[in-house]
């Protein structure tokens, strides 16, 4: 019976991350960076997933539970659907009673129902993601020549690497190979960090030149009663004063850019937001996570998820694109004539007045 309940155990809480595993390996094989890969946009509860790999082992769920940040780590309950019926002469005063009275039953492997012991076990499974390298074609040139890119270029090539294995995963993919470099794994324990649900909200309030005005002071961090484009704006407010930093910035908050800008600027050097990275934090904070945007501008402007919106119709929290016809710079439309940017080299993030749009798109 043990050996029976260990071994549903461990096909339950490793199944629960199979479509954890599966968003992930779609963003990848998109050329979006997997990381932004969390359980709350699997769409479907941790109980669902491990019940059915259970069901399969002939075993019940009896709690399932996800920790971790992204909720890469699950742990699951099970005892057997099959009891072992106890002799009469084992059972205590109250399963006597019990047993006259047709409680509590269970059922063994011939189908007779009496009082039984039934087998349990606890299984705790991690997925564990690739370290992922993303090369970057040149931006797009400004038609003005005295203005510089203010975002990278497309993704021209993800090569991600797990246990010694180095695989292309975009373009053209192989979903088969790329599946296996997102490992799941039987471990010991649970992850310490709890899982609340929705993207964690990462860096501290700090000081110096990063600050996350969120962290350090709560008032001012997004409440879930905000209309999404006024969350957009909110999330990007976080982070007022960051340093523009070419390449910055991911799903989680700003991150150490990348070499080098046409005008030979090396982002290695600064820690925080490009244009593009800035507008990706935002709309995937304000979505708990269900859309993650490309870092390329061109991406985001392109992207089906978002409605293309007249230029004198717009609303907070509406992502503006400047240059035609490939976008070489993206703001989130403020209100009141301004917008939030991560504007250029050896600026920070801050709130502009209004410039003039080439096309604006509305996303939640």
């Amino acid at each position: 019976m043990r050996n029976r309940a260990q071994i549903g155990a461990d096909a339950a809480a490793l199944g629960t991350l199979a479509p954890l595993r599966d968003q992930a390996v779609n963003l990848a094989l998109s050329g979006i960076d997997p990381s932004a890969a969390g359980y709350w946009s699997v769409g479907s509860s941790p109980e669902s997933a491990a019940e059915k790999f259970a069901g399969e082992n002939d075993v019940n769920v009896t709690k399932a539970r996800l920790s971790g940040m992204t909720g890469n780590t699950a742990m699951v309950q099970v005892a057997t659907k099959w009891c072992q019926l106890k002799n009469k002469d084992e059972l205590t005063e109250k399963e006597k009673d019990d047993l006259r009275n047709r409680r509590n039953l269970c059922t063994d492997s011939s189908g007779e129902k009496g009082i039984g012991r039934s087998g349990t076990a606890t299984a705790v499974a991690k997925m564990f993601t690739p370290a992922c390298t993303f090369d970057y074609a040149d931006p797009v040139e400004p038609e003005d020549p005295e203005e510089e890119p203010t975002g990278i270029g497309p993704v021209l090539r993800v090569v991600c690497e797990a246990a010694g294995q180095r695989v292309q995963v975009f373009p053209n993919g192989n979903r088969e190979r790329v599946t296996r470099l997102f490992r799941i794994r039987l471990v010991d324990d649970e992850d310490p960090v709890a899982y609340n649900g929705a993207p964690s909200v990462l860096g501290s309030g700090g000081s110096g030149a990063v600050v996350n005005h969120c962290a350090k002071d709560e008032s001012k961090t997004p409440t879930e009663d905000l209309s999404f484009g006024a969350a957009v704006v909110a999330w990007s407010l976080c982070w007022l004063g960051t340093p523009y930093a070419w390449g910055g910035g991911n799903y989680s908050g700003p991150t150490r850019g990348i070499c080098c800008s046409p005008g030979g600027y090396d982002g290695r050097n600064y820690f925080g937001f490009d244009c593009s990275g800035l507008t990706l934090y935002a709309v995937y904070q304000a979505s708990r996570g269900r859309i993650a945007l490309g870092h390329y501008t061109g991406n985001q402007i392109a992207d089906p998820r978002g409605t293309p919106v007249p230029t004198n119709q717009l609303k907070p929290g509406d992502l503006l694109f400047f240059g035609t016809p490939t976008p070489h710079h993206v703001a989130i439309f403020y209100g009141d004539g301004k917008m939030v940017e991560a504007p250029q080299t050896n600026d920070v993030v801050k709130i502009s007045p209004l410039r003039s749009v080439d096309a604006a798109r509305r996303f939640g």
